[in-house]
């Protein structure tokens, strides 16, 4: 479970059940503080951290090392609706001693079996509100 606080302005912070906190904010321009990851780009940090916990782990247990690893990501926003990505850019730079055909099969994995945040971003769920 998520539990999201108003703090002031538009800006909020998350806490998950082990304590993990997160501040989500906007710019100053529309009532934020402009000091928290903004919602849209918070999907970004999802998709980058589910994807790259899978690749690095499935490396690893292939007996990779891994010595750097970074992914980059960015989204093209809709013209029509800048709230939504349009597409979404990922860039993967892993240095280490591995095999490349383990790093495109984990990737392969990540994206097609194991990252929760790829598939609902494939397959939108249903979304029970209460008031």
């Amino acid at each position: 479970m998520i539990r999201m606080t108003l703090n002031k302005g538009l800006q909020f912070t998350a806490v998950d059940d082990t304590g993990h906190r997160v501040v989500v904010d906007t710019d100053t321009e529309y009532g934020g503080l402009d000091q928290g990851i903004r919602p849209i780009e918070f999907l970004l940090v999802s998709l980058g951290g589910c994807m790259g916990m899978d690749i690095v782990g499935i490396l690893q247990k292939k007996g990779g090392k891994i010595n750097r690893f970074e992914i980059v990501l960015d989204g093209k926003r809709a013209a029509d609706h800048p709230r939504r990505y349009e597409k979404i850019f990922v860039k993967i730079i892993c240095e280490g001693d591995y095999r490349q055909e383990d790093l495109a099969r984990s990737l392969e994995l990540s994206r097609d079996k194991y990252c929760g945040a790829f598939a609902t971003l494939q397959n939108p769920p249903e979304i029970e509100f209460s008031l």
